[in-house]
């Protein structure tokens, strides 16, 4: 059962920037700057974590992990978008209000 979660993070140096932001590419949508919409299970979410974990330097940079619900519930439409429509994956209309 996969879960949908909201990363978000700020990244201090340039280097560990480019990569949170290529490893988070393969485990998700990039929605802006420096945020991830995931579709992940509870190992691929403990994986990337740990993946994560390691590229991190955590007297310097943040990461927020945001468990929005199942991908077949609340997580599939608990997101607002405003401005630009955006689409999620699997979506067929844009989330805006």
């Amino acid at each position: 059962m996969k879960h949908v979660y909201l990363i978000c993070y700020d990244v201090a140096d340039a280097s560990r920037l480019r990569k949170v932001y290529k490893c988070l590419q393969g485990a998700g949508e990039s929605l802006q700057y420096s945020v991830f919409r995931c579709e992940l299970s509870k190992e691929e979410r403990q994986e990337l974590i740990e993946r994560l974990w390691g590229l991190l330097k955590l007297s310097e940079d943040r990461l927020l992990v945001a468990n929005l619900g199942l991908s077949e519930s609340r997580g599939a439409d608990c997101l607002q978008y405003w401005g630009v429509p955006r689409e999620l994956p699997n979506s067929t209309r844009p989330l805006v209000i």
